[in-house]
């Protein structure tokens, strides 16, 4: 549609906000709704709880228990529960688990059970719970049914800890007290067995992969293991029984022969050096291996004797007696023989000298050998190490696989749970649910809450209390005058005028008078302000008269009145507000929507399409059209459309007699609704209600401005 707009319209200052006793007007006046919604509830849940089928309710206890088996002294494949809040928690969801609830289920045979199985129940009362409609249906197959009883079995099952204790509460609620109590036992003990089969579990998947792994481990010690040998083979790495290395303890052993040659060369050379000095000053006599020589002491001895005897010849011969030329000759000979004792005994140590340094010379050699040997074994062994460190280390890890295997093997039969039932479910015998006369005592408060909310929102949005038309009292009404007595205007009607109605129509509001355009833009701020109820009650009056279908309305006063253009603005927004597809046609002043020959009704009349005809309200969805007097004779086929495409057509209408267009609105309105203002002559109303009625105008009632 055209998004040319109506004049722009401000807001008045706000009217007081919604307060008490507006509240109690509010109640006092939907007092009827408020009680009916209230009868409804408790009705409803009352019937809700009667419904609904009796259950029993029972505990069972398990305590989680931190205490170890003892008889074999090795650590467990699983390490010790653990007791703090999160790990409760965690044995809180393996006790309502789907698995743990399928164990159970199979035990119990819970399947062939109606109350778990719905395809099996036989007729009684459809299910009353909402939640079980929103969820989706089973196909009906083997598998949705298993889930459906599986879902069904947690639906009644409540797991929680009891305060700061390791204890857990399993709770099972069924129709059938035995069966309440079965269940909940059956799904303690099933938790505990459930323990053992994961201890079990976790030992004989820990013992297959130590085997495995221990399998593994003994082939890879068998491969380094021959990796060493052959490595030692190929480097010619020979080791004694003790695992040292043979050359070095040759290295060992040639240190110490060197050692001991050397000394040894070193006491020859200082013997011999002795001797070779004693020898040049004349003194070999003093050397030690002399001295200690058999055969020079025999010859000494010798000589001794010839010594004796020439001094014993002396005394009785001459010095050249032959017989003391004879003993000096033996002496002589002694002497001779002595000092070649004494040379060959000095030869003897200086060979014995070369012997011992060709000897260690020898040891040097040896050594020098060896020890090139031993810096290559060195540089080889280097491998060897690192070869077998990693024998070590595979063998270490083989054997402690061996061990470990061992003790996982020792514990399979002795598992006992960390977890311990302290008390069984006993048989209940009252049933925990419903809670029928609470549920239905709660229901009368919250029964009157919502009854008065329904009431609040009705008020809110623009559904107001449809009062009884409120007639005119005898007072108030107009004296009716005698149609000689209408003015000259009054007279244009062709039609033959009826007699008049003997009761005045009903005053459908009290709305106040203003001529300021800002009154229709506030009511859309404050619609649950007296002008907006005022509003509301106007367009119910409409709606019950003409039974809710489409209408043309059309709006008109006792004499010209600025406000009547408010009262039309303010009623047609309200109409908008309230859902209404609404269009305003301005037939009286021009100040809802200016005259312009591409705009209005004779725009249309002339083929303009409604989109572009029309001008729209800058404050809500209400759709405006200038009407000018000249286009009424043609206006029936316009209005004729409207009718299906709009819920009200509001007319903003000139005066009543006061133009020559009332006779062709007189013919198209459906409702025509006459403002007066309270202090307006009687006899101006008279005038006015007698010239519509003269006209056959569908005379709905009046408006009262004050």
């Amino acid at each position: 549609m055209s998004t040319r707009e109506a004049r722009p319209v401000s807001t008045t200052p706000p009217e007081p906000s919604f307060g008490p006793a507006d509240f109690l007007r509010v109640v006092r006046e939907r007092a009827r709704l408020i009680r009916n919604v209230t009868l409804a509830i408790v009705a409803l849940t009352a019937a809700v709880m009667f419904a609904l089928p009796t259950r029993y309710s029972t505990s069972a206890v398990v305590m989680l228990d931190q205490r170890k088996n003892n008889v074999a002294d090795t650590s467990s494949v699983l390490s010790a529960l653990p007791t703090d809040p999160s790990s409760v928690q965690n044995q809180i969801q393996v006790l309502s688990s789907r698995d743990l609830a399928l164990k159970v289920i199979d035990k119990l045979h819970l399947e062939a059970d109606p109350e778990f199985n719905p395809t099996l129940a036989k007729g009684g009362l459809p299910d009353l719970n909402p939640l079980h409609y929103l969820r989706s249906r089973p196909a009906g197959g083997p598998a949705d049914i298993r889930e459906g009883v599986v879902s069904a079995f947690l639906n009644n099952l409540d797991v929680s800890s009891l305060g700061l204790s390791t204890s857990l509460q399993v709770s099972f609620s069924a129709k059938d007290p035995a069966k309440a109590a079965r269940i909940a036992n059956a799904l303690a003990k099933s938790y505990t067995e459930d323990q053992i089969a994961v201890k079990r579990d976790a030992a004989r998947q820990a013992a297959t992969w130590l085997s495995d792994r221990m399998h593994q481990l003994a082939a890879q010690v068998q491969q380094q293991e021959a990796a060493v040998q052959l490595y030692k083979a190929e480097h010619d790495l020979v080791e004694s029984a003790d695992g040292k290395s043979l050359v070095d303890d040759q290295l060992l052993a040639i240190n110490a022969q060197l050692i001991a040659a050397q000394s040894d060369l070193a006491e020859k050379r200082a013997a011999y050096e002795r001797v070779s000095a004693l020898s040049r000053t004349g003194n070999a006599a003093a050397i030690t291996p002399v001295v200690n020589s058999k055969m020079i002491g025999d010859l000494r001895t010798q000589e001794a004797e010839l010594v004796r005897q020439e001094s014993d010849l002396a005394t009785r011969y001459g010095p050249n007696h032959p017989k003391m030329v004879a003993i000096r000759n033996e002496k002589r000979d002694l002497s001779a023989k002595i000092a070649r004792e004494v040379q060959g005994i000095a030869g003897s140590l200086e060979s014995d000298l070369e012997v011992a340094r060709a000897h260690v010379g020898s040891i040097q050699a040896s050594l020098a050998k060896v020890e090139r040997q031993a810096r290559g074994e060195n540089m080889a062994r280097v491998q060897l190490k690192a070869l077998e460190a990693n024998l070590a280390s595979t063998r270490a890890t083989y054997e402690s696989f061996v061990a470990r295997l061992r003790a996982v093997q020792d514990q399979d039969d002795i598992q006992i749970p960390e977890a311990r039932v302290i008390s069984t479910a006993p048989v209940p015998t009252a049933p925990s649910s419903p809670h029928r006369t609470l549920f239905i005592g709660a229901s009368i408060p919250g029964g009157l809450l919502i009854g008065i909310l329904i009431a609040l929102l009705l008020e809110r949005f623009g559904a107001p209390v449809r009062a009884a038309p409120t007639p005119i009292r005898r007072s108030e009404r107009p004296a009716v005058v005698p149609p000689a007595a209408a003015p000259a205007f009054a007279q244009a009607p062709a039609q033959p005028v009826p007699p008049p109605q003997p009761e005045l129509p009903p005053v459908l509001a009290e709305l106040a008078a203003s001529s300021d355009l800002r009154l229709a833009d506030w009511v859309l701020d404050h619609p649950d302000s007296p002008y907006g109820r005022g509003l509301v009650a106007v367009l119910a009056a409409l709606a019950s008269f003409r039974k809710g279908q489409a209408q043309i309305v059309s709006l008109t006063s006792a004499a010209p009145d600025a406000s009547q253009s408010v009262t039309a603005l303010a009623l047609a927004r309200m109409a908008v507000r309230s859902g209404l597809r609404t269009l305003l046609i301005d037939a009286e002043s021009g100040r809802l929507a200016p005259a312009s020959p591409a705009t209005g009704l004779a725009a249309m009349a002339a083929g303009t399409p409604f989109a572009t005809a029309v001008l729209k309200d800058r404050r809500s969805n209400l759709y405006c059209l200038s009407a000018p007097p000249s286009v009424w004779p043609q206006a029936e086929t316009v209005l004729a459309g409207l009718r299906q495409t709009c819920d009200l057509v509001l007319v903003n209408a000139p005066a009543a007699g006061s133009a020559a267009v009332w006779p062709h609105l007189a013919r198209l309105s459906d409702v025509v609704v006459l403002q007066s203002p309270a202090t307006a002559a009687p006899s101006l109303t008279a005038h006015a209600l007698r010239w519509l009625v003269a006209m056959r105008a569908p005379l709905c009632g009046l408006v009262v401005t004050r």
